[in-house]
């Protein structure tokens, strides 16, 4: 079986890392992002691996750095003799753990064959990984078992539409499960889930949910004064955070309308992956409303007249949040099952989704019940709930205030799953592993 898994991998390599070497192009990090996708690094890594207590966090991308960050930060500030190593898949996951400063180094996570795992664990080492959310890599679960390395499930969580696809291949997940010391997991729907997988029941745990704990320091940034001057905060400042196609359209009508009402709508569109800044903005062009993309800034004048904002950029998003009267958060008027909700309302803000939350079915209940959110079912909804929240100052403060509220009522999750973590870092119960290898 393991062997017909090496085949596949093999195949998909064969398109994916030619698409991955094109794509870092643009990251100027194609060769050394290649590179490390076979484990392999420059001399000076090497160096700075020798003789570290290493963790190893491995989170996909840029949903999963976000809740990386507040538990590097405890892992660092409790013990700052540990090195992390924060592997990624994806280039913007990389791009936005850049700004996590406790990191110790960032890789990229090397292709799931045997020969490249045993080297990757081989140069790295860990005394502990941590797995953010869920990522199940066959040939890397396996030899972190036999390695006899701490491995815990961080910020568990399995999606309803993951949980339907696992279910279908139990007897492949049951096995992979059995590498994993601890599973923390977000609420009690995942770990339900996780149980019926064949997950140990003794090692499964409720820790809730670490993105409660992550700050915003829109405040603090130094992009925050620059992104001051670019959106109109004169006007009625609303976002379309992480939208996803087929939904652009929806809301720069949306926008349209506002403005033939009078409303001084000012829209900042912010697309969820960069492949399709461009076509976003082929999108505003047609539709022949003024606009400005971000990346253009700093070539334009600031008195240039637009009423919407591309953001296509990276890692601005939570900042501009600071700036809105009201967020739409995407993914969630067609069916991908939504994006977190709580970036938005943490800084404070109303929010609206539509009616695809599969993938956050707890967090949007959580806003619903506190009253800090509002459903809409299609775009007359959307348009609706914007009129309305434009007209009712005191409304949009109250839900701003009651999204703050609810979210300080469920932070802590951070410190639950660091006491799981603790036992696993102590010298004394460090298991045997293998000696890290000065060659591959």
């Amino acid at each position: 079986m393991r062997l017909l898994y090496d085949l596949i991998v093999v195949g998909a390599s064969l398109v994916l890392l030619p698409y991955g070497f094109l794509k870092g192009l643009s990251y100027h990090f194609a060769v050394r992002g290649t590179l490390e996708r076979f484990a392999h690094y420059p001399r000076a890594v090497k160096k700075q691996l020798q003789g570290k207590k290493l963790v190893l966090v491995h989170a996909v991308s840029v949903g999963e750095v976000l809740a990386a960050s507040p538990l590097i930060r405890k892992l660092k500030s409790e013990q700052p003799d540990l090195f992390v190593v924060l592997s990624t898949v994806t280039y913007t996951g990389r791009q936005v753990a850049e700004q996590i400063d406790e990191l110790d180094l960032l890789v990229f996570f090397p292709l799931d064959l045997g020969f490249i795992m045993r080297r990757f664990l081989r140069r790295l080492n860990p005394a502990l990984v941590l797995i953010v959310e869920t990522e199940l890599w066959p040939n890397f679960l396996h030899l972190i078992r036999r390695r006899n390395i701490p491995l815990l499930l961080v910020n568990g969580r399995i999606s309803k539409r993951s949980f339907s696809r696992y279910r279908r291949i139990r007897f492949l997940i049951k096995p992979m499960l059995q590498a994993f010391s601890h599973f923390c997991m977000q609420d009690a729907i995942c770990a339900r889930r996780i149980r019926a997988l064949g997950a140990d029941e003794t090692l499964v745990e409720v820790t809730g949910n670490v993105k409660f704990d992550v700050a915003t320091n829109g405040g603090q940034h130094p992009m925050t004064t620059e992104l001051e001057k670019i959106v109109r905060t004169s006007e009625f400042v609303w976002i379309g955070g992480s939208t996803r196609s087929g939904e652009d359209e929806l809301l720069i009508s949306c926008h349209q309308q506002l403005l033939e009402q009078g409303i001084p709508s000012f829209l900042v569109l912010a697309p969820r992956h960069p492949a399709r800044f461009d076509a976003v903005a082929e999108l505003l062009k047609k539709s022949g409303v003024d606009y400005l993309r971000r990346t253009d800034w700093q070539r334009d004048a600031e008195d240039m007249a637009y009423t919407v904002l591309l953001l296509d950029t990276m890692g601005e998003l939570d900042l501009v949040y600071t700036l809105a009267d009201v967020v739409f958060v995407g993914g969630s008027l067609v069916p991908i099952g939504g994006h977190n909700l709580l970036e938005p309302a943490r800084c404070g803000k109303p929010v609206l989704h539509g009616p695809h939350m599969a993938n956050f079915l707890e967090i949007s209940r959580l806003l619903k019940d506190a009253g800090a959110s509002r459903r809409v079912a299609d775009q007359a909804e959307l348009l609706a709930a914007l009129e309305m929240l434009f007209s009712d100052l005191a409304l949009r403060s109250k839900m701003g205030c009651n999204g703050q509220l609810m979210i300080e009522k469920n932070s802590g999750a951070t410190l639950r799953t660091f006491e799981r973590i603790r036992p696993f870092l102590r010298s004394e119960d460090a298991p045997n592993r293998e000696p890290a290898s000065k060659t591959g």
